[in-house]
């Protein structure tokens, strides 16, 4: 369980935790026999963070010795852990090894602690120490120089034997715990933050010694698998994709729209944003840019309004069934319901859909499911910016739908600065009422490519959307005949 040594840190192996996403933020896992501190307040997820990493290791082999500062047995501890897949009742008592140090720090002090902790650890020749409770210890230490002294005697003790250690500290107790600080190797903390009437649990590496880290709050989930992290986007990947954008068109699944870009569709690699408000056609055009999927350019749907279900009918009467492209494992869905999600997991979940399934074609139906999750106000541009870089450098093509609530021509769904660090180009679609409804459209920008400027009408007929001349639609074709989101 302990990989290579980092590019950064020559020699010291690490310990990695196995924890998805923790691993990415710390730089690989725990410096191996490092001492790191996890601090956080009552319920943030300090004891299931620590039992989570003890098993992972157990399984693997590695003894871990549990130490908790409580005088109550261990029996509720391992029931409430037992709701998490990772516990398994048959790694107790070995190699995962609990034991209290309540009679120890009663009898002995801090001294007596550090014993104990010297004798479990030889005894189980444990890879693995956790210390639950270190703000015990903090409120029996005699002074600050006492606690600085217990900490120095575990960190010899760990360098001496190759153990990793791990403190676990409340930030809310009596006593403060500070002494320690600028002693151990690391400090992690897990916060639960309120987002108006919401609330975000987060990590943040506050020190790490010896490691290139990923710095800020990233959000974590406790689920039935324990805890999740997911990196802050924009902290996460920093490299430049321009490279992944090509100068040959991929067709947009519309004849008429193909024809208007020189290349003859979007630009390979490139991120296309279609803004209009509802009912101007955005999700017909991108279920267009799907009915072209096969097996070399596979197709993605993200979305949290309609339903699979619901699309594949929708398909059905736009003429462009869908569903035979999802029976030939060509096309795949991933839907969520539009609501409370953390705005990581849902990039996580996007990108993570575009590398499992190889998707070359990506519709992402639309951005208000990003701009509804939790901490997107605060984030904003730069969440979309760095998503947006994600999807050139994964390789895809890639419509996103963007809502506007103005019926202006003018008008963007987003600010002019976000905007463009989102697209790389822009449909923009709207709804006129002059002797019939009409649905049109016009290219507002397109990276690596001519274009043409007319505003085009956007007409449905029994073989899908068609881009025609304004005067020929009107003329025509009937308003039943027209394309309804």
């Amino acid at each position: 369980m302990t990989s290579n040594p980092s590019p950064g840190t020559p020699g010291l192996p690490r310990v990695p935790t196995a924890i998805p996403g923790l691993d990415e933020v710390i730089g690989g896992g725990f410096l191996k026999s490092g001492v790191y501190m996890v601090q956080g307040t009552p319920g943030a997820g300090k004891t299931i963070l620590a039992n989570q990493i003890s098993f992972t290791l157990a399984a693997a082999g590695k003894p871990v010795v549990y130490v908790t500062m409580l005088a109550e047995s261990h029996a509720r501890l391992m029931q409430h852990m037992s709701a998490f897949s990772f516990f398994d009742e048959s790694l107790v008592p070995e190699p995962v090894y609990y034991v209290s140090a309540f009679n120890a720090l009663r009898n002995g002090g801090l001294p007596g602690v550090v014993n104990l902790l010297r004798g479990e650890m030889r005894t189980h020749k444990a890879q693995l120490l956790v210390l639950d409770g270190l703000v015990m210890a903090a409120n029996a230490a005699a002074s600050d120089e006492s606690l600085k002294l217990f900490i120095s005697d575990i960190q010899a003790h760990s360098t001496l034997t190759g153990c990793t250690t791990l403190l676990l500290a409340s930030d809310d107790a009596d006593r403060p715990v500070s002494a320690e600080h600028t002693m151990v190797d690391g400090i992690l903390s897990l916060r639960e933050c309120r987002l108006g009437p919401r609330r975000e649990r987060t990590l943040d590496v506050v020190k790490f010694r010896g490691s290139s880290t990923l710095r800020g709050a990233h959000s974590f989930r406790i689920g039935a698998s324990g805890i999740t992290v997911y990196p802050r986007l924009e902290s996460a990947r920093r490299d430049s994709p321009d490279a992944a954008i090509k100068s040959c068109g991929l067709s947009t699944g519309i004849a008429g729209l193909d024809h208007l870009i020189e290349i003859g569709g979007y630009p390979q690699g490139s991120v296309t944003v279609l803004s209009g408000y509802s009912g101007s056609g955005k999700t017909s055009i991108g279920l267009h840019f799907l009915a072209r999927a096969t097996a070399d350019e596979p197709g993605l749907f993200f979305g949290f309004y309609e339903s699979p279900e619901f699309l594949l009918q929708i398909s059905r009467s736009l003429g462009v069934d869908l569903q035979p492209l999802v029976d030939a494992g060509v096309l795949h869905f991933v839907w969520q319901p539009y609501g409370e999600n953390l705005l990581d997991e849902l990039a996580a979940r996007l990108l993570e859909s575009i590398r499992h399934t190889g998707a070359k074609r990506v519709f992402i139906d639309g951005l208000g499911g990003f701009a509804a999750a939790t901490a997107y106000e605060a984030r904003d541009g730069g969440f979309l910016a760095s998503l947006a870089n994600e999807l050139r450098r994964s390789g895809a093509t890639s419509l996103i739908t963007a809502e506007n609530t103005s019926a202006e021509r003018s008008s963007f769904p987003l600010s002019t600065p976000t905007m463009s660090a989102l697209c790389d180009n822009i449909i923009r679609l709207d709804v006129q009422i002059e002797r019939s409804v009409q649905h049109r459209m016009w290219i507002g920008k397109v990276r690596n490519s001519r274009y043409d400027l007319r505003v085009r009408d956007l007409v449905l007929t029994a073989t899908g959307l068609e881009v025609v001349d304004c005067a020929t639609s009107v003329d025509s074709t009937t308003a039943k005949d027209r394309t309804n989101e």
